[in-house]
């Protein structure tokens, strides 16, 4: 008697029975693999990690959120410096081996496809400043300060990752297509977008486990259907279709000769004029690339600006230190100075850095693979092609390399410069260093160097712990979903309260230069 035979005689649930009896046995068997044969089974770890993603689903999804970077800490604890967090993954917590996982020149690493990250066009060129000043003009730290300024008569509440947002997405968007959205107008600074860009990221790890479903849910379904679904993920079709728009609207200008041969290029004029394949030059694809592009100009150094304000004013004798640093550069609290002549400061530019650090932007792991070459660790043989990563926050929070990790204290960067070539990963390492850490820098220097000039602040209703201590780790850090919002007051108010929130708001600010 045939197969087919049997399989006609069969009833539904006779095949029911077979078909999820198959499908037991086959996972079960990829199970057993994981954890005997597969050639990370001999690495330390739990084997129910080793065995299946859900484990590491079970911190980061439910019934924990966003938690799984605070096991892999205790995994640490437990196995030591090298653990298999998953089936596929190898963490190392040990900071003199960031140069053989990040390496750079021969040694070739390539990035992990399951971190959701599609291949880069933008290639950022560092010594064309001419676009980098564009962009993060005076014209718009001027209208910041401006607005901060009138907010002291007026006293309006500032909130400071919201004002910052709107700076940093004027800069990006004026750097990536030519003309900058005008944030720094709007009443509400860049609420929406910052509030958006921080519960998409939150989706960041459910896309890791299930892509496919993350990428039809944002592709294929339509915009008003994601919109009831998660108005998060509304950003992405409407963000997409905007960028579209601007991108078309250039590709139409270069064609017609419209393009003004006065200015400096936009990035995405740049692609569109590059020897890229046509494949790379749609308006699709370019405007997925956009999306990345302003998510991560906003976000990221957003969130760096408005942590390092924020920990100047919980910190008095470091923002004393710092005035007293600035006003020998800067005559008058406007006096005009450059990002050379900041950099130059050494206790502002330690600063600068140990706030980056303490900001926990890129909080999660960053996988990255050697193809061709099997990495050595101690008496450990990794294989060619496993993703082996080491987490930015775990790096920065190191007591062994910085002691009192969660401590505002610029002077460790002077005292020892060899950290900040060697264990400092705020914008990243060897080949795949941030695109645009010399816009970043721009905007984080000049702006923290005006405001501290210009005004006096103080924080109002916002806590430390609640929020602004990195306490989920969605790729980017965020504080507690208990974070209830910062605003600022005027001068009158005798609150003097040191709390704070994701966002923060400035209370009683006077303006330094009147």
């Amino acid at each position: 008697m045939g197969l087919l035979t049997l399989l006609q005689r069969a009833s539904l649930s006779h095949l029911l029975a077979f078909g999820t009896t198959a499908f037991i046995a086959y996972w079960i068997s990829v199970y057993i693999y994981r954890v005997t044969l597969h050639p990370l089974a001999k690495f330390p770890g739990p084997k129910l990690a080793g065995a299946t993603f859900w484990y590491e689903s079970y911190y980061d999804l439910f019934p924990h959120k966003l938690r799984f970077l605070w096991k892999i800490e205790d995994l640490h604890n437990q196995y030591g410096p090298i653990v298999r967090i998953n089936p596929l993954h190898i963490h190392i917590r040990d900071p003199e081996y960031l140069d053989d996982i990040y390496a750079s020149g021969r040694r070739k690493r390539n990035r992990d496809e399951w971190f959701f990250v599609p291949p880069r066009l933008v290639r950022w060129d560092a010594s064309d400043q001419s676009k980098l000043w564009k962009a993060a003009s005076w014209e718009k730290i001027d209208i910041l300060i401006d607005r901060i300024a009138e907010a002291r008569k007026t006293g309006e509440n500032v909130n400071l990752l919201f004002a910052a947002g709107a700076l940093t997405m004027d800069v990006i968007s004026a750097y990536a297509f030519g003309k900058d959205w005008n944030k720094l107008g709007e009443p509400d600074w860049a609420e929406e977008e910052l509030e958006g860009y921080a519960k998409m990221a939150q989706m960041g790890p459910f896309a890791r486990q299930f892509p496919w479903v993350a990428k039809a849910v944002i592709m294929l379904l339509p915009p008003k259907l994601v919109t009831k679904l998660s108005p998060a993920a509304a950003l992405v079709p409407r963000n997409r279709a905007l960028f579209k728009d601007m991108i078309q609207t250039a590709v139409e200008e270069e064609q017609n000769g419209q393009l003004d041969k006065s200015a400096s290029r936009s990035i995405f004029q740049d692609i569109l004029q590059s020897n890229l394949p046509p494949s790379d030059k749609t308006p699709a694809r370019l405007s997925a690339e956009a999306g990345l592009l302003v998510m991560a100009g906003t976000e990221t150094t957003a969130r760096s600006l408005a942590v390092i304000l924020f920990l100047l004013l919980d910190t008095p004798h470091v923002l004393d230190r710092v005035r007293k640093e600035l006003a020998q550069h800067m005559p008058r609290p406007d006096s005009r100075i450059s990002l050379a002549e900041l950099e130059a400061i050494p206790y502002f530019s330690a600063m600068i850095t140990e706030g980056v650090r303490l900001s926990h932007v890129v909080s999660s792991r960053m996988p990255r693979y050697a193809p061709e070459e099997e990495l050595k660790y101690k008496d450990w043989t990794i294989p060619a092609g496993t993703s082996v990563m080491q987490s930015h926050y775990l790096l920065h929070t190191d007591p062994t390399i910085f002691p009192e990790p969660y401590t505002f204290e610029p002077q460790r960067w002077i005292d020892n410069p060899s950290l900040r070539a060697n264990y400092f990963l705020g914008f990243g390492r060897g080949t795949r260093v941030c695109l645009g850490i010399n816009l970043a820098n721009a905007e984080l220097y000049l702006t923290v160097a005006y405001i501290c000039a210009r005004f006096d602040m103080e924080l109002f209703e916002t806590e430390r712990g609640r929020d602004v201590d990195v306490v989920m780790d969605s790729v980017i850090g965020q504080p507690s979903l208990e974070s209830k919002g910062i605003g600022s007051r005027s001068q009158e108010t005798d609150s003097r309260t040191s709390k704070l929130r994701g966002c923060w708001i400035v209370q009683g600010f006077d303006d330094r230069y009147h």
